[in-house]
């Protein structure tokens, strides 16, 4: 069996895990004919229903804040914690 190279294994695993959580949807929000689609990445969209016009608020994290905010999240999971505060 060949173990060396576990490690790089699992830190690939690891950032697409976080790559795939940052492009889930945190919450969505409707509110005066604005739909806002916030992502676990820090993008928000937002569509303006009645015309259709799009435009998108905050960067998208870099892959390394990206892989810790996933971890602190997966952290919080663990021990039973809700980390949307719900």
């Amino acid at each position: 069996m060949m173990t060396q190279y576990k490690e790089q294994v699992e830190e690939y695993k690891a950032k697409m895990e976080a790559e795939e959580w940052g492009n889930r949807v945190k919450y969505l929000h409707a509110s005066n004919g604005v739909l806002e689609v916030a992502y676990n990445n820090g993008e928000t969209h937002f569509e303006e229903t009645a015309t259709g016009k799009k435009w998108i608020e905050g960067q998208a994290d870099s892959k390394k804040t990206l892989i810790q905010r996933f971890e602190k999240f997966m952290a919080d999971v663990s021990i039973g914690r809700d980390p949307y505060g719900q």
